[in-house]
């Protein structure tokens, strides 16, 4: 969300749920399928945060399931210190991406192959020094390769069960895929944690967190530990963050019809983590911006991500695409059953509104250069995921409940630990249906445009459905002929999507008939229908200043933040009252509220007048690594608008360039760009070069370089 300021620019950054992820992991030849079963891992490691380094070893054992002259390992600009085959030191070739064993192997079993190495990961695994007084360590592998990081296999159709020993500070959690079946002092400040796994998975599942967190664990209804973690500081979060989790479960559980495949299912908060969430294989890691308050919760919980991530392990862990080809069968899987928990949790209206919602994203999208069928290993993110939960809708519309629900069982029975395909699964949907799905296949999955008219016909069996798009279709309207329709759309009880599309239609104006509208809008006490008041009156009249000011009070930071700048400018004699009014609210974890605050307090005469060096100090120190990279993105905005950079936030912003999270590198090299045109700014950066990292120096000397 953005809105323009006068003086200054406000950025609402904020991840969203989709997990956009890179398919080079999924599109791989593969070259030793068919030759060679790697059957179980056991990885025994060391961690270094302050050389972001990883040593030890790893042991594979094999069958050799047809004759072969070689075999090889996945492992990516590493330093491999040897390699022993059936317990004998042997040669090996390493050209910095694979490790290759050439042997004259037959036709056997029970082969091993233990791998010595060291490496300093580039992606895939992330040394967080000194977060908030903590150090954190994570991993994402899912089109990362964890190969930078493990001697392993980036062919996802290669499965293997993992088991997992680290050491590493014994202050620190370590939290890794499996059951912790054994912690061992290695010495008086360093600790082992052995993890256990049960279950054959991709190399790209593995996972571990290192890190300071508390946990509380409750138990599924069918027995399964329910792990949830989250940072010491964070106690008075845990309750909004996770709730409703065990109810998302139980009802996942149930509702796919296929018990739970994992030994237990852990879930944990990082920092600027890559994506919303990643369904690592029993252990899901998730962005610590969605660790919320009770007021927050309201906008941004995690709900979605939970239940998503969640349903992912079936759909993507315990049965997984061949190829990129088929990743719909992950991301349009997990999506639709998110989906479906979110409904069982905030209604048929809620459900109803998000597929109606998507599919008229589809729709715009179908209309440009980018669409592509459902089977496309590049679609874009809003294909994989939405256009895949409508087929998945559009498929249980079509052969009914019964069906689908025995179809997915069988699906999940038939092909567990295993990979699959499209057509996989659309051959077990005719089996159980006893219908020809050819036109299904070709509508739904192989057309590049999406099927929008079907879309609409399931959708319009629902009466909410109608009735809003029968609210919706008065956008064209001129107000003059519609009073009446909007007054009745805001009648008590106000439904949230209605109320808030008679809002918008009100267009931010105030003639006597339109604050009369507003008027009622407010007096709802929906919390959605006064969000959009807040988001689309920009300027408010005399007549509603009184209700618009309690829009300060309400349980909503996506209320709040835009209201205390319309009030803001609207009523400059009050700017004293506004600010006083919302001096202790912080706001989501960007600090929504808190940076707007202290903007508005620099920019407001003879507000506390002899705290605004305090204030700029506080607002230029989010810009800092120690905060998340949302809450850098809007202090960097706001100073950028300001012109008021310290050296130490253009600091700041020179480790923002070079940083490994792509969305905050990406903005921070676009204000560089900015920064750089000004020859004041320039000069600044030429002083504190030398003092900078290499590769920082070296970004901005490429920068400053004719």
């Amino acid at each position: 969300m953005r809105f323009i300021l006068s003086v200054f620019i406000i950025l609402f950054s904020f991840a969203g749920n989709t997990q956009e992820t890179s398919l080079d992991i999924y599109n791989k030849e593969v070259k030793q399928q068919g030759y060679v079963d790697f059957l179980e891992g056991k990885i025994d490691v060391e961690l270094a945060i302050k050389k972001k380094e990883i040593q030890g070893e790893v042991m594979y054992t094999f069958n050799i399931l047809e004759p072969t002259s070689s075999i090889y390992i996945d492992a990516q600009q590493m330093e491999i210190k040897g390699v022993i085959l059936d317990k004998k030191q042997i040669d090996f070739k390493y050209d910095g991406k694979k490790i290759i064993i050439s042997s004259d192997f037959k036709t056997s079993k029970n082969h091993s192959i233990t791998i010595h190495y060291k490496a300093n990961p580039k992606k895939a695994l992330y040394f967080l020094k000194d977060y908030e007084g903590n150090d954190q360590i994570w991993t994402q592998g899912q089109g990362k390769y964890t190969s930078n990081w493990l001697p392993s296999f980036d062919d996802m159709n290669e499965k293997v069960i993992f088991d997992l020993t680290i050491q590493y500070d014994h202050k620190y959690q370590v939290i890794a895929n499996g059951n912790l079946v054994s912690t061992n002092a290695v010495n008086d400040s360093v600790q082992s944690w052995k993890y256990d796994m049960k279950r054959p998975m991709s190399s790209y599942l593995l996972a571990f967190v290192v890190g300071n967190y508390e946990k509380v664990v409750e138990i599924s209804s069918n027995g399964t530990p329910l792990e949830m973690y989250y940072y010491p500081t964070d106690k008075d979060k845990y309750e909004a963050t996770y709730r409703h989790s065990k109810k998302i479960f139980d009802f996942l559980e149930a509702e796919i019809g296929f018990s739970f495949p994992w030994q237990n299912y852990k879930q944990i908060p990082v920092k600027d983590f890559l994506y919303a969430g990643m369904e690592n294989t029993g252990t899901t890691i998730f962005s610590d911006a969605f660790v919320v308050d009770e007021t927050a919760f309201i906008d941004r919980n995690y709900i979605n991500v939970n239940a998503h991530e969640l349903a992912h392990q079936w759909f993507g862990d315990l049965i997984t695409e061949t190829h990129g080809t088929h990743h719909w069968l992950q991301e349009g899987f997990a999506t639709y059953y998110a989906l479906l928990a979110e409904k069982e949790i905030f209604g048929e209206d809620y459900f109803m509104y998000k597929l109606y919602e998507s599919a008229e994203q589809l729709t715009e999208l179908s209309k440009t250069k980018n669409a592509t069928s459902l089977m496309n290993p590049k679609a874009s993110s809003l294909t994989f995921y939405q256009r895949g939960a409508w087929a998945v809708h559009a498929l249980r519309n079509l052969i009914g409940e019964t069906s689908f629900k025995i179809t997915i069982h069988n699906y999940l029975e038939k092909y567990k630990f295993q990979n699959v395909t499209t057509d996989d699964f659309i051959t077990i949907a005719e089996e159980v249906s006893g219908t020809d799905l050819t036109s299904f296949k070709v509508l739904w999955i192989e057309n590049i445009k999406f099927p929008s008219q079907e879309a609409l016909n399931i959708l319009t069996k629902s009466e909410f459905i109608k009735r809003y798009l029968s609210l919706a279709q008065e956008r064209t309207q001129p107000l003059e002929g519609k009073w009446g329709t909007l007054a009745k759309a805001l009648d008590f009880p106000t439904n949230d999507y209605i109320g808030q599309e008679a809002v918008y239609q009100l267009e931010g104006k105030s003639t006597p008939e339109i604050i009369a509208l507003y008027d009622k809008a407010f007096e709802t006490n929906n919390v959605f229908v006064r969000q959009a008041i807040a988001n689309t009156l920009r300027s408010v009249p005399q007549g509603l200043q009184k209700q618009y000011e309690s829009l300060l009070n309400d349980s909503s930071y996506a209320t709040i933040e835009p209201a205390l700048y319309h009030l803001w400018t609207s009523f400059p004699k009050k700017r004293k009252e506004y600010l006083d009014t919302t001096k202790d609210i912080i706001g989501f974890n960007t600090k929504n509220v808190r940076t707007l605050w202290l903007v508005l307090a620099l920019n407001t005469q003879g507000y506390e007048t002899d705290k605004h060096q305090k204030f700029y100090v506080e607002l230029s120190g989010y810009t800092s690594p120690k905060y998340n990279t949302s809450t850098r993105e809007n202090a960097f905005a706001y100073l950028e608008s300001l012109q008021a950079f310290s050296d130490q936030s253009l600091i700041h912003l020179a480790e923002g360039v070079v940083h490994y999270n792509w969305r905050f590198r990406n903005s921070c090299r676009k204000m560089m760009d900015k920064l750089l045109k000004d020859e004041e700014y320039k000069k600044k950066y030429v002083v504190l070069l030398n003092d900078l990292p290499q590769d920082q120096q070296d970004f901005i000397k490429n920068k400053l370089t004719p």
